[in-house]
């Protein structure tokens, strides 16, 4: 399955390095380098599958966070969507935050990305996604079809 794909991270070459990796794939990729730019991507998109954030999007502020807050917009956001985290510098209490607090599919460090596990972790998630966007698209539908069937039934 081919997706929608929001790459948030800071660092020029990364973001090139995962954008060449995704769009290979087949996947519709857009690429952001801030937490401001990455949250207007997510305002005005619909059907988002994945995001791939860098948990520190200013690498020069050790306490940096912004990933983790992008996260929990995301989540306020795109129902859906899957984010992956991703980190050069993750500690396991990150890793517990993320998941635990935040609810992300999976996290990564930034020397996974040519791996067999990383590509499966991205493939999963955007088939995650869709198959979900799928089936509540198609519950709300029928639940819709009912309520015209009850409401013809009881007319007057």
């Amino acid at each position: 399955m081919k997706g929608k794909v929001l790459i948030a991270e800071d660092y020029e070459d990364w973001r090139d390095l995962l954008s060449g990796l995704l769009r290979r794939d087949g996947h519709e990729v857009t690429a952001t380098a801030t937490l401001d730019e990455a949250r207007e991507y997510v305002d005005r998109t619909k059907d988002l599958d994945l995001a791939i954030v860098d948990i520190r999007l200013v690498e020069t502020d050790e306490n940096n966070e912004d990933g983790m807050h992008l996260l929990a917009y995301i989540k306020k956001k795109q129902m859906f969507t899957r984010v992956i985290m991703i980190t050069g510098h993750g500690t396991m209490e990150t890793q517990r935050k993320a998941f635990r607090k935040f609810q992300a599919f999976d996290f990564f460090r930034k020397e996974q990305f040519d791996s067999e596990d990383f590509r499966k972790g991205f493939r999963e998630a955007i088939e995650q996604s869709i198959l979900d966007r799928q089936a509540w698209k198609e519950k709300n539908y029928m639940a819709g079809r009912k309520f015209e069937m009850w409401q013809r039934n009881n007319k007057g």
